[in-house]
């Protein structure tokens, strides 16, 4: 014999140079003496860059019926750098092309590379998660590839017989050889086609625990993959995804009374759900690295909610979980929000907790919830150090465009009050940033009505206070005298009156 050759279509490698290039430079390097060089394409070069290197990708993609997506342990964190650099990312552009097609789709994970690396991508992106990953593994790297193979139908033939001078027992050998490789060739597909039905039985369910958690419904999204797994157990995919639906729901976890339970039963039920997934989580990742300093963190939330809420345990367990998830990653923002919510709720260091914030904040990831956790612990503000971090908070959020729930702006607003706050929490409010942005903070958490009531009363005085702030003091003694005439005319009187007459006295040197 000559030689083998596929008789399968054509096979695209897509990866990450920075990620994934050796692993993915043996799984061509394997295909290649499977099936021939001719029908592996992995590395597209000396081509122009610009357009024609995109006319070329998708010109590759369109003659090959398979796609291998190779995935390394830093594959999703190159996809985010390049997201954020706003780079032109010919591997998404790849993912897209081959999305857009009906095709044969794997996502290959390499290096120890969990499933994980497929959650959250951008929409382009999102149908990727939704194919059966194969796993190659550096100790079985040759047997995972022919695994991989065999359920992708790729196998080798016998090419034509030699000419006649073969002897007939050769002939024979041939014929049998050939006929075991035509029944192995038929259980293969037959297999395939198992595989292929399954996958069309498990899609939708795929695709309903998608939209649920798409539409925040995370609670029915860890249901619906609870079910899935029933039918399929060992799926990791589903595993991964139930763990992120999980981590979603406590981020929004809240219990009422139901059915002649208790809301703190109720709580309590839901969290015994949910524990032993993120601990089977964690598990999977071997306690390590960022994925597994996420899960921790949220079992730490989870044993907090369990004493806060379920009021089932009282105890070290959710500190303990928050911390060790800093020892994984020190910067990871669910951890440092977490603790910092944790620590202000249960009178712990001020000054920490703070800093906890401050550097969760400072990672840009999972923004809303940090912010939440953040506004959520200093709306309440006990003292000047607290209600400086919330304004300024609330100043920043203003400044990057952040949108701002209406319980926080509302209890925020209150802060600038002055017929509620004294003269020493309305001067640590307005002078915790600087006058212009004070101003533009108030404007923003404002929302006045049509005509003069009491909330343009306070209005007026924030803007007076401000002016005075600025040293513009016949500006603020005009808006100050503007503002007495209306509260005398409007019978409007109390604290706020008072302290008009003390600017009027202070500026006009009274």
């Amino acid at each position: 014999m000559t030689g083998q050759r596929s008789t399968t279509g054509n096979i695209f490698i897509s990866y990450r140079r920075e990620d994934s290039a050796a692993w993915a430079g043996r799984l061509c390097d394997y295909l290649n003496r499977l099936v021939g060089a001719e029908r592996v394409f992995m590395d597209i070069e000396d081509i122009a860059p610009g357009q024609r290197f995109v006319e070329k990708i998708d010109d590759t993609i369109a003659r090959c019926e398979i796609a291998l997506i190779v995935i390394g342990p830093k594959w999703a964190d190159s996809l985010r750098q390049r997201a954020q650099d706003t780079q032109r990312d010919f591997v998404s552009h790849e993912i897209e092309a081959v999305l857009g097609r009906q095709m044969t789709i794997v996502p290959v994970l390499v290096g120890e590379a969990s499933i994980g690396q497929l959650t959250g991508l951008p929409e382009s992106l999102a149908g990727l998660s939704q194919y059966e990953v194969a796993e190659l593994r550096d100790r079985t790297f040759n047997d995972d590839c022919r695994r991989m193979a065999e359920s992708l139908g790729l196998r080798p033939v016998a090419v034509p017989p030699e000419p006649r001078g073969q002897s007939k027992a050769k002939l024979w050998v041939t014929v049998v050889i050939g006929v075991l490789l035509a029944a192995a060739a038929w259980v293969g597909i037959a297999r395939w086609n198992q595989k292929r039905e399954f996958k069309a039985t498990i899609d939708p369910i795929f695709a309903t625990a998608k939209l649920q958690a798409e539409r925040g419904e995370y609670e029915s999204a860890f249901r619906t993959y609870q079910g899935l797994l029933k039918t399929d157990p060992t799926n990791r995919q589903a595993m991964e995804l139930q763990v992120d639906a999980a981590m979603s729901w406590l981020e929004d976890f809240h219990a009422v009374d139901a059915g002649g339970v208790k809301a703190a039963d109720v709580g309590g039920n839901k969290l015994t759900e949910i524990m032993p997934v993120l601990d089977a989580g964690l598990a999977r990742v071997n306690a390590q690295g960022p994925r597994a300093a996420d899960i921790l963190a949220h079992i730490g939330w989870a044993h907090w909610l369990n004493e806060r809420i379920a009021e089932r345990e009282f105890g070290p367990a959710a500190e303990q979980h928050m911390r060790r998830a800093l020892q994984v990653e020190p910067t990871n923002a669910y951890a440092h929000a977490m603790l910092g919510n944790w620590m202000m709720q249960g009178g712990a260091s001020t000054e920490e907790a703070l800093q906890h914030f401050r550097t969760a904040v400072e990672q840009n990831k999972a923004r809303p919830f940090v912010r939440s956790l953040q506004l959520g612990a200093l709306i309440y503000p006990s003292d000047r150090q607290v209600r400086v971090a919330l304004i300024r908070a609330v100043d920043e959020m203003r400044r990057n465009g952040e949108p701002i729930e209406d319980r926080y702006r509302t209890r925020t607003l209150s802060s600038y009050d002055p017929t509620v706050n004294n003269a020493k929490e309305l001067d640590a409010t307005l002078t915790a940033v600087p006058p212009a942005d004070a101003w533009a903070t108030y404007v923003w958490l404002s929302r006045l009505s049509p005509g003069y009531d009491y909330q343009r009363a306070k209005y007026d005085f924030i803007h007076a206070s401000v002016l005075e702030m600025e040293r513009k003091v016949p500006e603020a003694l005009a808006a100050f005298q503007a503002l007495q005439g209306e509260l005398k005319t409007r019978g409007y009187n109390g604290r706020i009156a008072t302290y008009v007459e003390l600017a009027i006295k202070r500026l006009s040197g009274g």
